[in-house]
């Protein structure tokens, strides 16, 4: 077995991952980042990425991917196409198992594996990711201005996202796929005081049609299937939950799978640092994850000079 040595590895290659990378590498640490697929992450599936400091014109997730792996690269980052199998505490270093039958050493590793779906998608949502579905009307609802969205879900945060839309759009299809909301009488009251929402209860997203965009959503509703024109839908049927299956037993996790830190990203074992998704369970801006990942990676530096 091939056993290589580093003084830190990274797993995971998107947003917070390669800017963690990249600080590390460009302050002269031998550093190698582990990702298998480009657009495994969540920014890599983004057909269109709607805001992100410095970027006036449309880009894809897997284009801002790719500049942040090169960018990585270019600051002297090694980088693998594999996916981290195994972490270890090996006496005074951490060992990182990729696929390959490779061994792995460092003195550091930094978790920056993600959020996933779960629970899977409904047909057209992963397709038109980015390109006028979103699961975040923090920051694509401004994209929205002027326009008909579907917001598909019953609980509180599906409703407190159709509030939110409600300051852009020009109107909002709430497809409800049960009798009721659950949600709370008061914001009950909010709902149906916002004239801008329509609500559709005991209705289904069948199917999420377009082209290049968003053009239609297709429902069932009073027993028969209905297309309805809109131009963006928020999916809030299913949850996300952190990459971290393979972390049980090493590190802290929240029951939602996140990965616990303190204020300067450090887990509960030795060594092991995390950012980004991760952290959270919860897919966020590209731009915070990029900080978090330079955030850690100057945590790591100190730790590192420190010679923990």
């Amino acid at each position: 077995m091939t056993k290589l040595s580093y003084d830190a590895v990274v797993i995971g290659g998107g947003p917070a991952g390669s800017s963690a990378a990249a600080w590390l590498a460009r302050n002269k640490w031998k550093t190698l980042m582990l990702d298998e697929a480009l657009e495994d992450g969540y920014l890599g599936s983004l057909g269109n990425v709607s805001y992100f400091p410095g970027q006036s014109g449309p880009v894809t997730g897997a284009e801002l991917v790719r500049r942040f792996r090169a960018q990585a690269e270019h600051a002297g980052a090694e980088i693998r196409a594999v996916r981290a199998e195994k972490l270890a505490i090996e006496g005074e270093k951490l060992a990182v198992q990729p696929g390959g039958g490779e061994h792995v050493e460092a003195r550091v590793v930094v978790l920056a594996t993600g959020a996933a779906l779960l629970g899977g998608y409904l047909h057209g949502e992963k397709e038109f990711m980015g390109r006028g579905v979103s699961h975040d009307a923090v920051s694509d609802g401004p994209v929205f201005a002027h326009r008909r969205v579907a917001v598909v879900g019953k609980t509180q945060h599906a409703a407190h996202e159709a509030l939110r839309l409600a300051r852009y759009v020009e109107h909002i299809v709430f497809i409800i796929p049960s009798s009721k909301l659950d949600v709370p009488e008061s914001l009950m009251r909010e709902l149906r005081h916002q004239k801008k929402i329509e609500h559709y209860l005991s209705t289904s997203l069948k199917k999420i049609n377009g082209g290049e965009h968003v053009h239609s959503i297709t429902v069932f509703t009073g027993g028969q299937e209905k297309d309805i024109e809109v131009h963006g839908v928020f999916p809030y049927v299913h949850e996300y939950h952190a990459a971290s299956d393979f972390l049980k037993g090493m590190v802290e996790l929240a029951p939602n799978g996140a990965v616990k830190i303190d204020h300067e990203f450090n887990t509960s074992a030795k060594g092991v640092f995390a950012c980004g998704d991760l952290i959270c369970a919860l897919p966020q801006m590209p731009a915070i994850a990029c900080a978090q990942g330079i955030m850690a990676g100057m945590s790591v530096d100190k730790y590192l000079v420190a010679g923990c």
